[in-house]
């Protein structure tokens, strides 16, 4: 497991966490506002998903900007959910 505070549009903080469920072939995305208490965006995403499968790699191998990419990615679905993900209650 991989997770990092970030720093998005220079002033909001975005956490990240990253984990692989190699037994079930997935890894798991949550992304939340600690600031705000708000709900956390929650995603599994596997090896054939290309946009944010290439995004947690860059990630896990200590990519700053992916890292960033992912916070944005999940600040910007908290404000707006999307079908087909999940927002989790906060706590």
């Amino acid at each position: 497991m991989a997770e990092q505070d970030v720093v998005v549009r220079g002033h909001h903080v975005m956490s990240v966490r990253i984990s692989e469920h190699p037994a079930e072939g997935f890894w798991r995305l949550d992304v939340s506002n600690p600031a705000a208490h708000r709900a956390t965006m929650t995603t599994t995403v596997s090896e054939a998903d290309g946009f944010l499968m290439h995004l947690i790699n860059d990630a896990v191998g200590g990519q700053s900007s992916a890292w960033r990419g992912l916070a944005e990615w999940g600040q910007d679905h908290l404000s707006r959910p999307v079908p087909g993900f999940r927002l989790a209650p906060a706590g």
